[in-house]
């Protein structure tokens, strides 16, 4: 599958869940905010190895 992260394309082998993408990347899944065709996704959800998602950093402030 494809991760798009902060302007970079990352390839990832294999069928895994989004919470398993993102511990793979080291990010906290409530500091990202997850996209599957331009729509938000949950961390239960299975990428496929054909797929593309974008991972969106949250930035908050106080």
């Amino acid at each position: 599958m494809k991760v798009r992260l902060e302007n970079k394309e990352i390839e990832i082998p294999g069928r895994k869940r989004v919470r398993h993408i993102l511990r793979e990347l080291d990010l906290n899944p409530e500091e990202v905010v997850v996209l599957k065709d331009g729509e938000p996704i949950t961390e239960d959800t299975m990428i496929r190895e054909d797929e593309e998602i974008e991972v969106l950093i949250v930035v908050s402030r106080g």
